[in-house]
């Protein structure tokens, strides 16, 4: 009896295991893109420093964020050129080529960030510090690197694995988590609405110039692992054959 009570609190421990690997993965984190005070450019020292980065870090993996717009005046659709990141009391900015002012938005040019993370994330919510006029505000998820230079953001959303934009937000903290459910991906673009990213829901959407500042955005990490690329088993699967191995062993002890 004694040694039937011992393997059944061993089988009991790997599957609360399992539960704990599969608790370590569904782990939100919310970041903070505001500073204290004043505006802050990363690692450019002003305005002009295009193509400059914003790095952040949470226990879970890195990110960096980049600015671009659409400002390369042609003829036919502009194309995208790297622009300034900023941040300052009220969250995260976009200076373009055009100066167009300091909000992530869509008047004439359409500023966008891109959030590159270490690891796999899925976003599932974002926190607008600010806005003014109007609050649309789209989103993209990519499997690989996005090119942005030279391209227009129709060709840009044409490549990427995840694509949508919401109306009329509001300040504070909106929830993603229906529309990006089961979207994991290391390269992500935020920014005032664009028609070229779609939309979700009806209405509301172009009817004004959308002028925000990013507070902060929620994720998930490793919301979906990819699988193992190595042949050591997952824990799930530890678990239940470890659960086999002692229900075997324990019928070889009553045999015997």
């Amino acid at each position: 009896m004694n040694n039937l009570f011992t393997l059944r609190n061993i089988a009991l421990a790997a599957s609360l295991m399992t539960f704990s690997f599969a608790s370590l993965a569904t782990g939100t984190t919310n970041w903070d893109f505001r500073t204290s005070g004043g505006n802050s450019y990363g690692s450019g020292s002003n305005t002009s420093s295009y193509g400059n980065t914003l790095s952040f870090n949470s226990a879970d993996t890195d990110l960096t964020i980049t600015a671009w717009a659409d400002t390369n005046e042609q003829n036919g659709p502009d194309t995208i050129q790297n622009a300034t990141a900023a941040q300052n009391g009220y969250g995260l900015l976009n200076y373009n080529r055009n100066n167009d002012g300091h909000y992530v938005d869509n008047r004439g040019d359409t500023d966008m960030l891109l959030f590159t993370f270490d690891d796999l994330v899925r976003i599932t919510g974002v926190n607008i510090g600010y806005y003014s006029t109007d609050s649309d505000i789209s989103i993209a998820a990519f499997d690989t690197l996005p090119t942005l230079q030279g391209q227009t953001w129709a060709s840009v959303a044409s490549n990427a694995s995840f694509s949508t934009s919401f109306a009329n937000i509001g300040s504070g903290w909106s929830s993603f988590t229906s529309a990006t459910a089961d979207v994991d991906a290391q390269y992500w673009i935020v920014g005032a609405y664009n028609s070229s990213f779609g939309q979700s829901g009806a209405g509301g959407f172009g009817s004004n110039n959308d002028y925000l500042k990013i507070a902060g955005i929620s994720t998930i990490a490793g919301a979906s692992p990819k699988p193992p690329t190595s042949d050591v088993a997952e824990p799930s699967s530890l678990a239940i054959l470890a659960s086999f191995g002692l229900f075997a062993a324990w019928r070889r002890r009553k045999s015997a």
